[in-house]
């Protein structure tokens, strides 16, 4: 009967193994993604990934830096809809700036950056992406509103990286693949808008914005970082007309004033920011030819949305990785239960005898 319900016991663990050791297998970001897109697609991702892990330290040192840290941005209240959902009251919400003009809020980035609150945003989502179906009029704009999909995904990328766990703050595998990582989509728009991002980024420049020395040198850093790296050709956005940006400068407005719907003051500011970012970036795209004169605020978004975006790709790896990580230390455990039960039953088979 002890022999029996051992070799019970050992058939249930050898199919345990075999269940986690596939899942293991398949569940490998490059098994993921070749599953998910085609070989062109996961060719462009694989290079963004690589132009990335480039740009990420630099973009987290100017990120750091005092000169980009402090970001001013207009409180305005124009929400376009009536929401249901109480002020955030948890300390996350909390929003800590400086004293100041009423209107204008200046923050310092450093001390607020993206943390999940509990706050439910999607309402908010959907009536963003309905509105800007209803503005949708050419091949041009469905890319923009892609654009706007990849900052969505970033913010949920943020957030489950920095979950509130109530004594701490750490990664939320589970939720990541519940928010990004089962959606296919949702991963390539981040990819996407990296990649629109690093091709506005080669038409900043900072001639006539007042920085330190050695802050300047930093964002060369990034910009002259491009010629070490493989050529990335991004073929959208090559010949916006006068229309497309009054266009994308009435969804950033209408972006803008969504925002002002979100009762975490935390969440809005870093939405405001990176809405802010997208907007410098389509001018840099648009006046490449001559170039656009931008204001430090300007400067400070673009910059501070960039070092976002690297970011949440990098995680995007990393959540991949801990879940793998989390597998395979579940199929050693399963391995080390099976040779332990062969033990038993062989001690059993010899007791017997």
């Amino acid at each position: 009967m002890l022999i029996a319900s051992f070799q019970i016991l050992l058939s249930i663990n050898l199919a345990a193994i075999s269940v986690l050791s596939y899942n293991y297998l398949i569940s490998q970001k490059e098994v993921v993604f070749k599953s998910y897109y085609n070989q062109e697609q996961v060719e462009n991702m694989n290079h963004i990934e690589q132009i990335n892990n480039a740009l990420f330290p630099l973009l987290e040192d100017i990120s750091f830096d005092p000169e980009f840290r402090i970001y001013r941005y207009t409180d305005t209240l124009n929400c376009p809809i009536v929401m249901n959902q109480d002020e955030c009251h948890v300390e996350t919400c909390n929003l800590k700036n400086f004293e100041g003009e009423d209107s204008i809020i200046t923050v310092d980035l450093k001390y607020n950056g993206e943390k999940y609150t509990g706050q439910q945003g999607q309402n908010i989502w959907l009536n963003i992406y309905e509105e800007l179906g209803k503005n949708s009029t050419s091949e041009i704009h469905n890319h923009f509103i892609n654009l706007i999909k990849g900052i969505h995904s970033s913010i949920s990328v943020s957030i489950t990286e920095q979950f509130d766990y109530g004594t701490k703050t750490g990664a939320n595998v589970d939720f990541f693949f519940l928010r990004v990582g089962y959606y296919p989509d949702r991963i390539y728009n981040l990819y996407f808008l990296q990649s629109f991002l690093i091709q506005a980024s080669k038409f900043l420049y900072l001639n006539k914005t007042e920085l330190p020395q050695l802050t300047q040198l930093k964002v060369q850093g990034v910009l002259s970082s491009y010629n070490l790296m493989p050529l990335y050709k991004f073929d959208y956005f090559q010949n916006l007309t006068q229309q497309d940006l009054e266009q994308f400068r009435n969804d950033t407005l209408l972006l803008n004033n969504y925002m002002d719907c979100v009762h975490c003051k935390r969440c809005k500011v870093n939405g405001k920011l990176q809405i802010h970012g997208l907007e410098t970036s389509i001018d840099l795209l648009f006046h490449r030819e001559k170039g656009v004169e931008l204001e430090k605020n300007d400067v400070i978004a673009f910059l501070n949305t960039f070092q976002k975006i690297s970011s949440s790709v990098k995680s995007i790896e990393s959540m991949f990785e801990r879940r793998t990580q989390t597998l395979f230390q579940y199929c050693k455990l399963s391995g080390f239960g099976f040779v332990f039960l062969v033990f038993l039953s062989l001690v059993a088979i010899l007791m017997k005898r």
